[in-house]
């Protein structure tokens, strides 16, 4: 039997759906949904980080079954500040932040704005701006999304999001995926869109000087979407930060290799719970 679904009601009305896994007296660790998702993309991870931490997974406005506002765009910096309002409500002291995407955009937001809050960050395909190209990208993928729905914004963004062999491999399955998670023919098309046009103009370069906390950030070597060098860009402007390139996959590693994911990214909070720095 699934667990019944669970919601924070934020100052602002909107309910967002969370749920919390795993060690409950181990320490805190949020896992950041991507653009178009939803938490179920962590299903391959929670077995390997459940043992030791308690884990709180949660769906950002717009996404799976949190509230999906009429007014939008939903901008990244909003996004964060009602995580951010949710680790309140829910006692969420000091956790580990691993996100992808903009989940990591969500997470840059949070260490520059509530700097030494956190035990550290681990960030996969973390750029820190929304550049020209990205923002064509973008608009192209919206109105793909208006002009022929999910599946069409699918066709458009999967050459650029996943590794080769992957999305070899699994496209059918991915194709559906994206379906169900964006909501189907049968769901309103704003929260999406929403979520979508509101990364345009982000741009946090100036404030990553800011964080104190110890950050990993990953990129994979065949991610199209945020390539290496752009966000080793972030990278730099962040102190004592380290970057890994990861051969062989796309964008969304946490989903492409769950186990080898989970073993690095544990590897290195280990060394830095065990204050051995970063």
């Amino acid at each position: 039997m699934r667990p019944q679904a669970t919601f924070v009601t934020l100052a602002s009305g909107v309910k967002l759906h969370y749920r919390v896994q795993g060690n409950p007296q181990g320490p805190w660790l949020v896992l950041l949904n991507g653009l178009l998702s939803d938490t179920t993309m962590w299903a391959g991870v929670l077995p390997g980080l459940a043992d030791r931490y308690r884990v709180l997974t949660f769906d950002s406005r717009g996404q799976g079954k949190s509230d999906a506002p009429e007014a939008g765009p939903y901008a990244t910096a909003l996004l964060a500040q009602e995580a951010w309002e949710l680790f309140g409500a829910l006692g969420v002291e000091r956790p580990w932040l691993v996100g992808l995407s903009n989940g990591s955009a969500m997470s840059l937001e949070l260490l520059t704005t509530h700097p030494g809050a956190f035990a550290g960050a681990i960030l996969t395909s973390a750029m820190c701006r929304i550049d020209f190209a990205m923002a064509l990208k973008t608009e192209h993928w919206a109105r793909c999304l208006e002009v022929g729905g999910p599946l069409m914004q699918f066709d458009a963004v999967a050459p650029f999001l996943w590794g080769d062999a992957f999305l070899e491999a699994r496209h059918g399955v991915l194709r559906a995926y994206h379906q169900v998670v964006t909501g189907g023919a049968g769901k309103p098309l704003h929260g999406n869109l929403h979520q979508i046009r509101g990364i345009l103009g982000w741009d946090i370069r100036e404030r990553l000087s800011l964080i104190q906390d110890p950050v990993l950030l990953l990129s994979g070597a065949e991610d199209l979407l945020t390539p290496p060098w752009k966000c080793l860009e972030t990278a730099r402007r962040i102190p004592g930060s380290r970057f890994e390139i990861i051969p062989g996959i796309g964008h969304a590693y946490p989903v492409e290799d769950p186990r080898k994911f989970v073993a690095l990214i544990r590897a290195f909070m280990d060394k830095v719970d065990a204050g051995f720095g970063r």
